[in-house]
C-alpha cells in the first residue's frame, strides 16, 4: 500500500486514496473462495486477513480515532480493518463499548462476529462488559446475538464464569444457524472442563438442533478421545 497509514489525517480525501488502494490488493482467487464461506451482503474485494490485519495494525499507530470516525461500509474489508483497528486501541470501559455498539452495529457474517475474538480489552472490564454482552444475548439481531457468544466464549471460559456462561448459552433460543452454530462452539469449549454439564445439556433435549452441533463439533477436536466420541453419539 502506498499510502503511509501511520501519517494520515483521514479526511475524505484520504478516504477515498485508501479505498482505491485497497481494491488494487484485490486478489479474484481469494475472493473466489471467500464468496463461497463468507455470506455478506457488502461487497467482497478478495484480501487476505493475514493483509488486512496487517493494515489494520498500521492504522492503529497512527491516527486510529479518526480512521473510526469516517470508515463505512463500502466493502467487506474496511469493515474488518476497522475491527482489527479497534483491536489495538487502548481505551476506557465507555470508549470501547461505544466502539463495539458501531462495529457491530454492520456486522452481517459470521466472520464480522467473530472478529470479536480480537477485542482483547474485554479482559481488562470482565464484570462490567457482562452486562453489554448480556445485551447483545436479549437482542433480536442474530448477529449480535452470536457475537455476544464468541466474546463469551474466547474471554469467559473460567473457573469464575464458565457456569454462569453455559447458563446464558443455553437460555437462548434461536433458529437462526450461525447463532446455534455458536452455541454448540461455547459448549465445545467448556467440554473439557466440565464434561459431566455438558452431557447433561445434551441429553435433556438430544433432539435439539445445539445439542446435535454440539456433539459434532466436540467430536470434531483433536483432543475428543474415542470413548467421549462414543458417550456423545450414544446420546443423541
Amino acid at each position: 500500500m502506498l499510502l503511509d497509514l501511520k501519517n494520515i489525517s483521514w479526511s475524505n480525501d484520504d478516504y477515498q486514496k485508501f479505498l482505491m488502494e485497497l481494491e488494487g490488493l484485490s486478489d479474484p482467487k481469494y475472493r473466489e473462495r471467500a464468496v463461497k464461506i463468507v455470506p455478506t451482503a457488502y461487497n467482497l474485494l478478495g484480501i487476505s486477513m493475514g493483509e488486512l490485519k496487517k493494515i489494520g495494525k498500521e492504522i492503529s499507530h497512527g491516527n486510529p480515532k479518526a480512521f473510526l470516525k469516517i470508515v463505512g461500509t463500502e466493502n467487506y474489508e474496511v469493515v474488518i480493518i476497522q475491527g482489527f483497528v479497534l483491536s489495538n486501541l487502548k481505551l476506557s470501559l465507555s470508549e470501547f463499548e461505544n466502539y463495539c455498539d458501531e462495529y457491530l452495529a454492520k456486522s452481517n457474517s459470521w466472520a464480522t462476529c467473530d472478529m470479536v475474538v480480537h477485542f482483547k480489552q474485554v479482559q481488562k472490564f470482565l464484570p462490567e462488559f457482562l452486562f453489554k454482552i448480556k445485551e447483545y444475548l436479549n437482542s433480536d439481531n442474530p448477529w449480535l446475538q452470536r457475537s455476544g457468544l464468541v466474546f463469551l466464549l474466547k474471554f469467559y471460559n473460567t473457573n469464575e464464569y464458565r457456569n454462569e456462561i453455559v447458563k446464558l448459552t443455553t437460555e437462548i433460543v434461536s433458529e437462526d444457524y450461525y447463532v446455534q452454530m455458536a452455541q454448540a462452539w461455547l459448549l465445545a469449549v467448556v467440554f473439557p472442563y466440565d464434561q459431566d454439564k455438558i452431557y447433561q445439556i445434551i441429553r435433556d433435549d438430544s433432539q435439539n438442533k445445539v445439542a446435535k452441533l454440539t456433539v459434532r463439533r466436540i467430536k470434531s477436536l483433536r483432543h475428543t478421545t474415542d470413548e467421549e466420541k462414543e458417550i456423545l453419539t450414544s446420546l443423541l
